[in-house]
């Protein structure tokens, strides 16, 4: 391979163990305020809010959990689905592109994305219902109004898996064949 092409796919690779951090902070922050908010260890003023549902919570503590558990569980999928980006630049061995750990890895992300699109679009609508019964539900929203294009991400990610999966199999017949 090029030296251009190394160069790519190690910022790449850097890139996507960056964003796996800051989502693992992210998703991190969020279980301690949510901890935090539920025992009453600290005034809800001294914490960092990065979801501030303190209006919820007084209104309703199990519909704030509920919700606060939606934002929680999709920060933890597109964590892992970018766990799972790394690996695949760790596995990958450009020379030799079709493995079968890529094309698992691939096809795992795929799988995840589209539980991060659907458990958007239910955390949405669960969401907006509760808005129209008068919660203040407003600040969960950045957690999953992205859930539309993790879906189309999923689909392209899957036609991906699907032609990575032929490409092993064509492969395979020509390590056979020679």
């Amino acid at each position: 391979m090029s030296p251009k092409t190394d160069l790519v796919t190690q910022f790449l690779h850097v890139i996507s163990w960056i964003i796996f951090i800051g989502l693992c902070i992210k998703t991190g922050t969020l279980i301690f305020n949510f901890a935090f908010m539920q025992f009453h260890v600290f005034p809800v003023e001294n914490l960092y809010l990065l979801l501030d549902l303190t209006k919820l919570f007084q209104q309703d503590e199990v519909i704030f959990g509920l919700l606060f558990s939606l934002a929680i569980g999709v920060s933890a999928m597109k964590a892992y689905t970018f766990y799972l980006i790394t690996q695949i630049f760790s596995n990958l061995n450009l020379h030799k592109p079709f493995s079968e750990k890529i094309s698992t890895l691939i096809s795992k992300i795929s799988y995840y994305i589209f539980f991060v699109g659907i458990l958007g679009a239910l955390s949405h609508r669960f969401s907006q219902g509760l808005a129209k019964r008068g919660y203040d539900v407003a600040a969960a929203g950045q957690f999953w109004n992205d859930y539309s294009a993790f879906l189309m991400m999923a689909a392209v990610v899957f036609v991906i898996a699907q032609i990575f999966k032929k490409g092993l199999e064509l492969q395979a017949e020509n390590d056979l064949t020679v």
